[in-house]
């Protein structure tokens, strides 16, 4: 192999290491800005997990307030027809 062929090699071979070195040093960015987005989106997940824990405990004391508002008007319109009726006997 000539000199300038094998100058030209090393010439060639110092730039690829170069850009190597420059790729690599993009994908550690890369790397660390996903990872700071992971843990973002895992505290998020965290915060919609707990949230949708307690829209689920509030809507069960809701439904459960419901009923029990509906058994206190059932209550009350059976009262109210029993008081009706008695009115008509008198």
């Amino acid at each position: 192999m000539s000199k300038e062929k094998l100058e030209s090699l090393v010439k060639n071979m110092e730039i690829m290491l170069s850009e190597v070195e420059q790729l690599k040093i993009h994908c550690n960015k890369q790397s660390e800005e996903l990872s700071q987005v992971v843990l973002e989106f895992r505290r998020e997940n965290k915060e919609l997990a707990q949230k949708y824990s307690q829209l689920t405990q509030d809507m069960k004391e809701a439904k459960e307030t419901i009923v029990q508002l509906q058994d206190t008007k059932f209550a009350f319109e059976a009262k109210e027809r029993q008081a009706q009726k008695l009115n008509r006997q008198l």
